[in-house]
């Protein structure tokens, strides 16, 4: 309720609920007051400081969760901010996670780091302040939205770093700082802010421990642009490819960045792909990705994909190969458009998942899936009796719609 997908996410479970189980029986009424485990369940909010002090006290030492509202009249605030004093005061140490909205930077200066075993941090400004911010925690996992001026971090702690609805241009910079990263998310960054052009990379900077990056591309935009050129990622694992509504193009900066990365990608997720330029061609040298993630994208940037995957080779090592050979998931979201069947249906008989050539039984190993969510695909006859045909024979393969496989394919 209090990350990056919040906009997503139902309502966490209140408190009160706890005075349902009380009134069950005397019996449950003790049980339930002397369970502190239970009371770490519920997030201690301060739209109600009453119930949020008596989680934080039924809850004895063990760890908790906090979510702080500052209202925004100087004068409400002050009174709130009085009266949560004596409570974070007593309890800052045993706060794991936290949530802040609308803090001045005065408090956040002041009280952030009195929070000394916070292990996530999300703060949430008002989007119309304008004053640059610092932040001093040891916290490791940090989450900001709507911060529109730069931000000063305890760079060398963070490891995961979620933002959102923040400039872009100081998005590049802080990402260019935080040299410790395992984890980094962008989303819903405003491309028209202004942009200082001495603030953006002038030469290549490495994060050598990230593992997850995601970012929104508009690879015409200067900033986009620098992000590619200097970010190097020599230990990606998972790339989250994020297309903004022009869609990428073929460029140089393109180019570049994917010649940053190594063998260890894995997995690839690609979200609003659009019929331009087919990013697809790029991961042509990436042997060791598993997975694709494809959401959001529309019927032409699909078929250009499923036209790879099914027909295209690319060389690993000296030996010719199906584009991702070690590919053994699509999963697709909402799409915008029909599938190429038999293009599908292609991609299905090209996996390495194959019988034996010296046995009938099916070989050894995870099947090869693809999934679709969010619609229904109208599967044509012939699709179904080749498939068909094609797990009777031992071919490991699997299709999945709402997250179950189809009936009608033997298993």
């Amino acid at each position: 309720m209090y990350g990056m997908d919040s906009y997503i996410s139902g309502k966490a479970a209140s408190p009160h609920i706890i005075l349902m189980l009380t009134a069950v029986s005397t019996r449950w009424h003790d049980v339930v007051l002397s369970m502190p485990s239970l009371w770490t369940s519920f997030v201690a909010d301060d739209s109600d400081v009453n119930i949020m002090k008596i989680i934080l006290s039924r809850s004895k030492n063990l760890p908790v969760a906090a979510s702080l509202h500052f209202p925004e009249d100087s004068v409400s605030y002050e009174s709130h901010e009085a009266m949560l004093a004596p409570v974070l005061q007593e309890h800052a140490s045993r706060i794991r996670m936290l949530y802040v909205y609308n803090a001045p930077s005065t408090w956040l200066n002041d009280h952030i780091p009195t929070f000394i075993h916070i292990e996530l941090l999300c703060l949430q400004a008002n989007e119309g302040r304008g004053e640059s911010v610092s932040i001093e925690s040891p916290c490791t996992h940090l989450v900001l939205k709507d911060f529109p001026s730069r931000i000063s971090l305890s760079w060398s702690k963070i490891e995961v770093l979620h933002l959102g609805y923040i400039p872009i241009h100081i998005c590049l910079e802080v990402l260019e700082k935080c040299t410790h990263l395992i984890e980094f998310r962008l989303r819903d960054s405003p491309l028209n802010s202004s942009i200082d052009e001495t603030w953006l990379p002038s030469s290549p900077f490495i994060l050598p421990r990230l593992k997850v990056f995601e970012w929104p591309v508009d690879d015409q935009h200067p900033v986009d642009r620098a992000m590619l050129q200097y970010t190097c990622l020599p230990a990606l694992q998972t790339l989250v490819w994020v297309e903004e509504d022009i869609g990428v193009r073929s460029s140089e900066s393109l180019s570049t960045f994917f010649e940053h990365f190594s063998s260890t990608l894995s997995a690839i997720q690609i979200h609003n792909g659009h019929c331009g330029h087919s990013v697809s061609s790029y991961f042509s040298k990436f042997s060791n990705v598993k997975s694709l993630d494809l959401k959001r994208c529309d019927g032409i940037f699909m078929d250009w994909v499923f036209d790879d995957l099914a027909w295209e080779k690319c060389l690993v090592g000296d030996q010719e190969m199906p584009v991702l050979p070690n590919l053994k998931s699509i999963y697709i979201n909402n799409l915008n458009g029909d599938l190429d069947q038999a293009k599908v249906l292609q991609t299905f008989r090209r996996s390495f998942s194959q019988p034996s050539e010296s046995s009938i039984q099916p070989s050894l190993g995870s099947p090869f899936r693809i999934e679709v969510a969010d619609f229904k695909v109208d599967w044509t006859l012939e699709f179904k009796e080749e498939l068909i045909k094609m797990v009777e024979s031992g071919y490991q393969v699997e299709l999945w719609e709402d997250s179950k496989p189809v009936e009608w394919l033997p298993r």
